[in-house]
């Protein structure tokens, strides 16, 4: 999990791009539940993303968090303060499919 993070700090958009596609993917696809370190990298990289200006990037991020809620457990509940108002304010994003990535990700963590 460590290269798609390592992908989507980069400076250029394209590789962010590909960075969050390969963090969904590997989320998807992941089988075992993730570790507290695991679920705080994860987050603290995606609230960055949540503000990117490419709605693609935001978008991608707010399906990798969904994934994560799945795979994460407990572990999630410690950034629900820093998580939910960051998610909430997509809710508002000009791209339809990034405000209905926020809905299903609220809907997830509300499950």
């Amino acid at each position: 999990m460590e290269e798609p993070l390592e992908m989507v700090q980069s400076k250029d958009t394209k590789e962010r791009m590909a960075g969050v596609e390969r963090l969904h993917g590997y989320l998807e696809n992941c089988r075992r539940s993730l570790s507290s370190a695991e679920v705080t990298s994860l987050v603290d990289c995606c609230l960055d993303l949540l503000k990117d200006s490419n709605f693609r990037v935001s978008q991608g991020a707010l399906q990798s968090l969904a994934s994560a809620a799945v795979l994460a457990g407990e572990h999630l509940k410690l950034h629900f303060n820093a998580l939910v108002p960051a998610v909430v304010e997509r809710l508002g994003d000009a791209k339809q499919p990034v405000r209905d990535a926020a809905r299903r990700l609220l809907l997830t963590l509300m499950e």
